[in-house]
């Protein structure tokens, strides 16, 4: 069973990003496998296209998205690609969530 629960509530975008970062730390930590975060990802990414952000969203909504996308290709990810890969996600994250 993954430490992770998928991303069924979502109220806000911010959310959104604390639980892909969240997942990123899981994976990171090896609490769950490379595919089990890009299908994670995938079924978030179903929940966030249906969200309509609420006004002060709009601008970020695209940006989640977007890194939403790129988790859930977190299977394809390899070598010091993945290490390069998974910092620039979180960052981006981060800025989204400090906004």
């Amino acid at each position: 069973m993954s430490s992770l629960s998928p991303l069924n509530e979502l109220n806000n975008l911010e959310f959104a990003a604390s639980w892909m970062l969240t997942a990123i730390t899981e994976y990171e930590k090896g609490s769950i496998k490379r595919k089990e975060a890009s299908d994670l990802a995938k079924k978030a990414l179903k929940r966030i296209k249906k969200y309509v952000p609420k006004a002060n969203e709009k601008t970020t909504y695209e940006a989640v998205i977007d890194l939403c996308i790129s988790l859930s290709t977190i299977d394809r990810a390899m070598g010091n690609f993945e290490k390069f890969y998974l910092e620039s996600l979180k960052e981006e994250l981060d800025r989204i969530i400090t906004k």
